[in-house]
């Protein structure tokens, strides 16, 4: 008779594990998106990190709906002599986007530089509001950054990630593309926040 108890609390546990389970790893996914309501500014910030082109596209798309007047491209050394800001300015051309309108940053190699030197463009040209632009996975990590050193200089924040992304957060531990962005952001996360970086 105990036994048989003991193997009814084994098979209520897992059957709680097997519901269960799937709710816990869509609040990791949901963790790291960040959306805010959208509103008009100054500058569209686009960071380089993704491999189809999808933060480019939606911060064109931004542009034409009128929601900045300017996207400023972040990202530093890809291959050779290119930039991923210089490829993601070809490929804004290439969507209608007028060259007189695209601010490049090429110098970083990691998104906190991505923030850090594109803060340096923005108070340049005296923005005091930015729409940030990034893959869903990637918002957190760079919101924190962002809104941890552009509020403090009178800049806005304004969050907005690709609307069309090809990362999905719905069963992405079953996928290995969207499994290796997740484990990448938290183990980044846990890294900047060690070095004071975030929040």
């Amino acid at each position: 008779m105990k036994g048989i108890k003991t193997l009814l609390v084994f098979i209520i546990i897992i059957c709680f594990v097997i519901m269960i389970y799937p709710l816990v790893l869509n609040g990791l996914a949901n963790f790291l998106i960040i959306q805010d309501k959208l509103e008009k500014a100054d500058v569209i910030l686009v960071l380089a990190g993704d491999s189809n082109g999808e933060r480019v596209e939606g911060a064109a798309n931004l542009f034409k709906l009128g929601y900045a007047p300017k996207i400023l491209m972040s990202g530093g050394p890809a291959v050779w002599n290119l930039t991923y800001a210089q490829n993601m300015r070809e490929e804004a051309r290439l969507l209608g986007i007028p060259d007189k309108d695209i601010l490049i940053q090429d110098r970083s190699k990691s998104t906190y530089e991505d923030i850090k030197f594109s803060f340096r463009i923005l108070k340049k040209i005296n923005a005091k509001s930015v729409i940030l632009v990034s893959s869903p996975y990637h918002m957190r990590r760079a919101v924190s950054l962002a809104r941890k050193l552009y509020p403090k200089e009178g800049i806005k924040v304004i969050a907005f990630p690709c609307q069309k992304s090809e990362w999905k957060k719905e069963g992405w531990w079953l996928r290995h593309e969207a499994t290796q962005p997740v484990i990448h952001e938290y183990m980044a996360l846990f890294q900047y926040l060690l070095k004071g970086w975030l929040f």
